[in-house]
């Protein structure tokens, strides 16, 4: 938020951001199973487990981002989907917040329909093949920037 360098910083963002973008119909191209519907559900199911835990909107947004690399990168199946959500979140939430809700606590969430090893598993999973690289600009840093400089009415 330094005024005089927020010029170039997200310039750098912008640079890089490009780097993590997933193609539009990813899931078109690498995905027999999950339709845009099915990651629509996951979505809003990632966004009432946020709301619940009242995590930092930048959580949501890097949860999502992961489960768009993951998939984009990996065929999953449609049972699989659910766990991805929840991994997601729980490893950004680790990641980004002070607090973070406990793997209990998600499963809760979830209803318990997969083991703690699913979760632990696919963890392992995601963040190999995203490289441990998930540290990527999103949305919300943008519109954080956005809202600064748009004079409110």
């Amino acid at each position: 938020m330094v005024s005089d360098l927020a010029p170039q910083i997200y310039q750098h963002l912008r640079d890089i951001e490009k780097h993590y973008m997933v193609e539009p119909d990813y899931l078109a191209k690498s995905q027999k199973e999950i339709k845009d519907t099915s990651r629509a559900f996951l979505i809003e199911w990632m966004a009432d487990v946020h709301r619940k835990y009242k995590l930092k909107p930048e959580t949501l947004y890097l949860s999502v981002n992961m489960c768009d690399r993951l998939m984009s990168k990996m065929e999953i199946s449609k049972k699989q989907l659910h766990v991805i959500g929840m991994t997601a979140m729980m490893t950004t939430a680790k990641y980004e917040e002070i607090y973070p809700p406990t793997l209990k606590d998600l499963m809760e969430c979830s209803e318990n329909k997969f083991t703690r090893k699913d979760v632990l598993d696919m963890e392992t999973k995601m963040l190999s093949v995203i490289d441990f690289d998930f540290m990527t600009p999103t949305p919300y840093r943008f519109l954080k920037r956005f809202k600064k400089m748009v004079p409110t009415f």
